[in-house]
């Protein structure tokens, strides 16, 4: 008789040869930290969810998407509004290796804030600055990185109207619509 996997024991499931949280579990040698990670994506993902992403995943790229998201859920505790692309892209990659270790280890994950948070709002600000050729960056110091203010303009009335009409001719409605455009 075959024991569970330490995935399926911790989440209490009948644990069997088709098994698709078993040879995820392979990278970490830890039984504990095996047990922890299934845990914590469990509660991240919910039971069911972990073992439908999982199990949707070819047979050898279950492990892959396993630590994918591992790293992915990690990625969201630390910053909630970026998540793990958001971290490498920022320049802050080690933060989510060091939530995965924690979560490993059983140690608590450490949130962005204060001026960590401010060098990864940063390291985001440039990444973004970068993609849009630096037009949306107007200014940065030694403290912070600002956007330029918008420039006051006058207001512009705006008016749109689409009816139909039909054709000059008196012929019969064609159903094409005329739109009309007054500034």
């Amino acid at each position: 008789m075959r024991t569970s996997c330490n995935g399926c024991r911790v989440l209490r499931k009948a644990c069997n040869e088709t098994c698709a949280i078993r040879p995820c579990l392979h990278w970490i040698k830890n039984p504990e930290s095996q047990a922890r990670a299934t845990l914590f994506l469990a509660k991240f993902y919910g039971r069911a969810g972990l073992l439908n992403l999982l199990a949707a995943a070819p047979e050898n790229m279950r492990p892959g998407v396993f630590r994918s998201l591992l790293y992915e859920a990690c990625g969201r505790v630390v910053n909630p509004v970026h998540g793990s692309a958001g971290l490498l892209t920022g320049g802050s990659w080690q933060l989510c290796h060091e939530a995965v270790e924690a979560v490993l280890s059983g140690a608590p994950i450490k949130q962005v804030g204060g001026q960590l948070a401010e060098a990864v709002k940063i390291g985001e600000e440039l990444s973004r600055a970068e993609d849009d050729g630096g037009s949306s960056v107007a200014s940065m110091d030694s403290s912070h990185l600002s956007q330029a203010e918008p420039v006051e303009e006058d207001e512009v009335g705006l008016e749109l109207s689409l009816r139909l009409e039909p054709p000059g001719n008196g012929s019969q409605p064609d159903d094409t619509c005329r739109l009309g455009l007054r500034l």
